[in-house]
């Protein structure tokens, strides 16, 4: 009846089986003739392949699905880093205070092991924030050319005890070198989130398989996020027999915060900070699952040209007491500044502390110092403005920023140099005493002991 009122239907979807039985989608076009008295003696059908049309589409979607995904991720990055920063200053204060605690012999018996706890605590909430840091890619990263099958190999080392009798845990590492330019902190860390992933997935005892070989991409892998040119990677895989992913949960595995995990079980960060890192290394990385029948991660980094060149770490020397040098403090957070200028005193220098900018130049005005010690981002006026207008009258004078931030933050956001001389917080009493030792002795003329220009006689002296 609709053909003989409108005389032809456009674009008619529906199914049509090819000659070899395979179904194809089309749109369908028919048009009827029409006789003398008005009536359809013939109908006349076309039919247009969908095939290349619904694939352009699906492709389409994908990168708007993978778009809205990479949004969703960068925002929460930087929700992620914002809320480490502030952490990082309480941080500061909980881990140094508790040492003052600790090393005072506050308390006996069951309040030292309290402290010890709290101590412990703190440590594992250091770790997260560094987490948070990596998922929101401002972590510092020590890159270098490394061989996969090291880390494959450390990791069985390291992880199988953790995984219990009733699971088993397979490496199988390449005949070849796997190079690949990372952190390899950060690397071992992927191995750790995702094999304990893996294990919580087993409750029941099961299998993971951690294999790594080259791979050639042609073109883009699908179910890769985000995606990554062609050219030749190294494949890592993780395999479990656990219980599967739903895809609803699949869709926002790698998304912060998101954990199907009970609240004291899961912080919701450990895939997150996977992605993170396997992002800033240049790869990307998908998941296949289904519930049920286990779970493959599938990770690809970009193949490094360069071996890895092992490098000696001088071992740690806590640094020596100070000679009473003069050093301006320079916070706006009250419990931070308070935390430094007690580490200072303690460890024998003189201390000049202020909230802000401008009462640091105040205090230029009336005293000489040996170093400033000044945090970034602060009310009136930023650190490396101070910086820059103390050193017109004492442009010898070392400086050392302190800060939440990173250095790829501070010059992203903030414009600040990143060749700052820079202490990330939370940082303990001995590395924030051994980075100022190092700036004052380097700050030291090598063939006299006598005090730079525009020091006073309690400068800077040899430790």
């Amino acid at each position: 009846m609709r053909l003989i009122r409108q005389h032809r239907i456009d674009d008619f979807e529906t199914e049509r089986k090819r000659k070899d039985g395979s179904h194809v989608a089309v749109s369908a076009r028919l048009a009827g003739l029409h006789g003398s008295d008005g009536g359809v003696f013939e109908v006349c059908i076309t039919h247009r392949d969908l095939t290349e049309q619904r694939a352009m589409e699906a492709r389409e979607r994908l990168l708007s699905e993978r778009s809205a995904q990479a949004e969703r991720l960068e925002s929460l990055g930087r929700l992620a880093g914002g809320v480490a920063h502030d952490f990082n200053n309480l941080l500061a204060i909980i881990l140094n205070y508790t040492d003052f605690a600790i090393e005072q012999g506050a308390g006996v018996g069951s309040a030292q092991d309290d402290l010890a706890r709290v101590r412990a605590a703190a440590d594992r909430a250091r770790m997260l924030c560094r987490q948070l840091l990596i998922f929101a890619r401002c972590e510092p990263t020590q890159a270098e050319a490394i061989d996969l099958n090291l880390i494959l190999a450390d990791s069985h080392d390291l992880l199988a005890p953790m995984l219990g009798e009733h699971i088993e845990l397979i490496v199988r590492q390449a005949p070849e070198p796997l190079m690949v330019e990372a952190d390899r902190i950060k690397l071992e860390q992927v191995m750790l989130n995702l094999i304990i992933n893996a294990r919580d997935a087993m409750p029941q005892g099961g299998t993971v398989v951690a294999e790594a070989s080259k791979t050639e991409v042609d073109e883009e892998p699908p179910g890769i996020n985000p995606a990554i040119p062609p050219g030749l990677y190294v494949q890592l895989l993780i395999r479990d027999t656990g219980t599967g992913i739903p895809p609803e949960v699949a869709a926002r595995i790698f998304e912060p915060f998101f954990t199907t995990k009970p609240q004291d079980r899961g912080t919701g960060l450990g895939l997150a900070t996977v992605y993170g890192i396997v992002t800033e290394a240049g790869g990307g990385i998908g998941v296949e699952s289904e519930p049920g029948a286990g779970t493959t991660f599938r990770l690809l980094f970009p193949v490094a040209a360069e071996p890895a060149t092992e490098i000696d770490a001088p071992a740690p020397v806590r640094p020596p007491v100070a000679h009473g040098q003069h050093v301006l403090v320079v916070e706006d957070q009250d419990g931070v500044r308070d935390l430094v200028v007690r580490i200072l005193r303690e460890n024998g220098y003189t201390v000049t502390a202020v909230g802000d900018g401008p009462s640091a130049l105040q205090e230029i005005e009336h005293k000489r110092f040996d170093l400033l010690l000044s945090g970034v981002i602060m009310p009136n006026m930023s650190g490396p403005t101070l910086a820059e207008l103390i050193q017109q009258s004492q442009p010898r004078l070392p400086v050392l920023f302190m800060s939440g931030y990173t250095e790829g933050v501070l010059a992203a956001e903030h414009g600040i140099d990143p060749d700052i001389e820079l202490i990330q917080k939370p940082f303990t009493a001995d590395e924030l005493l051994d980075q100022i030792h190092h700036l004052l002795t380097a700050a030291v003329t090598p063939d006299t002991d006598r005090p730079l220009p525009g020091h006073d006689g309690i400068g800077i002296r040899r430790g």
